[in-house]
């Protein structure tokens, strides 16, 4: 007898959101995760098609004017396997799944700047990045920290100005106020949970304030606070008298803590079974369908049963792939096959940050269009799919598409399944 309709593998963008869509349409999904997934890593933002050509240093402004051309060039991605009418469907599904609001920019990709003031082309957004929008030439001061190492707002500044896009812009670095000033190294999680502090913030404001006067929206690093982030932003811009936004960091990321918990908190309060911190260490797999997986406990391996699995554990980044010195490559729970150059010579090219990715990470399972994996045309097992970054032809860094196909393979399976 199974104790779940559905077991989710993998606590990542796709494995959450997966869980969520199931869960709210009354299975009972247990999500496994070994982690919590690369969203802690990530922007905290949607990307669905940020160039195209892949090559192209220019960011697509209008992205369904370009999913035509980016399908038809990468006839094997799953967007292709999908189409754009799913796209559009999941892109709607996610914002009605978390009380965080994320704002679409109509048709055109909301153009934020990054760590190091370059420009990220997202689709969806929360409200505190989408107001650094660098479509819109309201001057900007960007305010950091001496404490926070890896954030420097005189280079975002400065990057910013050199691409010519009318924006006015200024860099202020700051020592901490008290209680922070005791931090000589401080992360972006540490200093998101003291600018939860109102005394933090005010002290903070009496500082910036006087300096900002000539500017007519101010950059923070994404540390805005956790838990009550909205009322954060909303205390420090009545403080300030103008708009605030945030420039994202270098890993950990605050905005992608932000989406995790947010997508933890529906899933729970849906009534989903969580397990994060357990790894999953077979599957078995019978007359065309699993049976059963197998997790680690302190003394023995626990067999889990459902009637459907889905597969969200990543590529070669998550784990969800394996490989050695030898040119194997692998996946690791059900042992499926990977679709992969044995030659190691071949998986990468002599540029690391080739525009057109690492052919390394496209490496991953082949499937049919119900997200089924296959090997010779015939499906595996019925009852597993596979989403997100482990398919086959899946490489986020080309087009920057990484998101949109989590999502968008997420919402297919629920549909399937629900």
């Amino acid at each position: 007898m199974s104790l779940y309709d559905t077991v989710v593998i993998g606590a990542g963008l796709a494995g959450l959101t997966t869980a969520c869509h199931l869960q709210n349409k009354g299975q009972r999904v247990m999500l496994i995760g070994h982690g919590v997934g690369a969203l802690v890593l990530g922007s905290g933002c949607i990307d669905v098609l940020g160039y195209q050509p892949v090559e192209s240093v220019e960011p697509v402004r209008a992205w369904p004017d370009k999913l035509s051309s980016f399908m038809a060039d990468h006839p094997q991605h799953p967007y292709s396997l999908l189409g754009e009418t799913k796209i559009n469907e999941a892109l709607h599904a996610f914002q009605g799944l978390t009380e965080t609001e994320y704002q679409q920019n109509g048709s055109e990709n909301w153009l934020v700047p990054s760590a190091v003031g370059a420009i990220h082309p997202t689709c969806l957004a929360p409200p505190s990045i989408a107001k650094g929008h660098l479509g819109d030439t309201a001057s900007m001061l960007i305010v950091g920290f001496e404490e926070l190492r890896d954030f420097y707002p005189a280079l975002i500044s400065q990057n910013i100005s050199a691409q010519n896009l009318g924006i006015e812009t200024e860099s202020l670095t700051l020592n901490l106020p008290e209680p922070g000033a005791s931090k000589l190294n401080i992360t972006p999680i540490e200093l998101a949970t003291l600018f939860e502090q109102a005394d933090f913030r005010q002290q903070l404001v009496s500082v910036i304030k006087a300096r900002c006067q000539d500017y007519d929206r101010i950059g923070f690093p994404a540390v805005l606070g956790l838990g009550r982030h909205a009322k954060v932003v909303v205390d420090l811009e009545k403080q300030l008298g103008r708009p605030v936004f945030e420039v994202g960091t270098l890993p950990p990321s605050v905005p992608g803590r932000r989406l995790f918990e947010a997508l933890k908190h529906t899933f729970v309060q849906a009534k989903g079974r969580m397990n994060i911190g357990t790894k999953v260490v077979a599957g078995e797999v019978k007359d065309g369908r699993v049976t059963q997986v197998q997790i680690e406990t302190t003394n023995r391996l626990k067999p889990i049963i459902a009637e459907n699995y889905v597969l969200a554990t990543g590529g070669i980044l998550g784990g969800g792939i394996q490989t050695d010195d030898q040119g194997r490559v692998w996946e690791p729970v059900f042992n499926l096959p990977i679709d992969h150059n044995s030659n190691r010579q071949t998986w990468f090219t002599p540029k690391f940050l080739s525009p057109v990715g690492q052919p390394v990470s496209s490496y991953g399972v082949v499937v049919n269009d119900r997200l089924n994996p296959i090997e010779d045309t015939r499906p595996i097992a019925d009852n597993l799919y596979i989403v997100g970054s482990l398919l086959a032809h899946a490489d986020w860094t080309q087009g920057r598409t990484g998101y949109g196909v989590a999502l968008t393979t997420a919402k297919h399976v629920a549909d399937l399944l629900g």
